[in-house]
């Protein structure tokens, strides 16, 4: 396999702090890279910059923030911007543990807010210097969900629907699959790309959690280590060429098989302008 040389270039991991993201930014930090972790925690966010600059990148940098909220991703995408004026990719790993329906204070679904609205909000506020870089490439760690789980558009927050921890969770997936999608078609000219790569279960942090329903925490018990996970993702940033990645997901994590996503056209715009209605509601207007 081909790479592209990414010494002194630029990568941003979004709940980097451990598990496959912090997988991930120690593969790109040896391969030269500057690197720059976003997670809540300080220790373990400079724990891990730390070590991804041992492991060779040309820096490798924390920034705290809080991903839940509207206002936290653009104060973290003003922090992102402040950094480096190019980017060269983004990986999307956020997520935490949590039972029952929990709330943001800006009233959104939590899983929601964290696991589709941070990463479609954070995408369209760093457009621009992901373009700058002529290669900028997206990545959002997923599952390889079925649609039937695809959430309603009119109740995503669940105030009509039945919560449950798997419709909640498994339907960000899919939201994440239309928004790459959609983004792919709005932003065909420019030189951006987005791929989500599926992974299965992984002895994660997260998955560990006590505040994960029990059949996760088996789950992640008897998962793969997070560098495996982390394999296809690796690749995407930094093969030579990710044309063929575009748009595309790579459901099987055992291969390298990108897949171009053909879901629904109209949710896909009608979700991207839902998005819209929700930050501008927050006083955020997205791109």
């Amino acid at each position: 396999m081909a790479e592209r040389s990414l010494r002194d270039s630029n990568f941003v991991f979004f709940g980097g702090s451990a598990g496959i993201g912090r997988a991930a930014a120690v593969a790109i930090g040896q391969r030269g890279a500057n690197v720059l972790i976003v997670g809540r925690g300080r220790e373990a966010g400079e724990a891990t910059a730390a070590e991804v600059k041992a492991a060779g990148a040309a820096s490798a940098e924390f920034v705290s923030g809080d991903l839940s909220t509207v206002g936290g991703i653009a104060k973290v995408a003003a922090e992102v911007g402040k950094w480096k004026p190019a980017l060269h990719g983004v990986m999307h790993t956020a997520m935490a543990a949590f039972q029952g329906k929990q709330t943001t204070s800006d009233g959104l679904e939590f899983a929601f807010a964290l696991q589709y609205l941070a990463r479609a909000a954070l995408n369209r506020l760093l457009i621009d210097p992901l373009a700058a870089s002529g290669d900028g490439r997206i990545v959002h760690i997923a599952g390889n969900v079925p649609t039937l789980f695809m959430p309603d558009l009119d109740d995503l927050q669940f105030e009509q629907r039945k919560w449950s921890f798997f419709k909640s969770v498994l339907g960000t997936h899919l939201l994440g699959f239309l928004h790459t999608q959609e983004a792919t078609r709005r932003w065909a000219e420019r030189p951006v790309t987005l791929t989500a790569v599926c992974v299965n279960s992984t002895k994660t942090k997260a998955m560990a959690d006590p505040g994960m329903p029990l059949i996760m925490r088996l789950m992640g018990r008897f998962g793969t280590t997070p560098e495996l996970s982390a394999r296809n993702a690796v690749r995407v940033l930094s093969e030579a060429s990710a044309k063929d990645a575009a748009g595309a997901v790579l459901r099987n994590p055992k291969r390298y098989a990108p897949e171009r996503l053909a879901l629904d056209g109209q949710k896909a715009a009608r979700l991207w302008e839902i998005t819209n209605t929700i930050t501008a509601k927050h006083g955020v207007v997205l791109p």
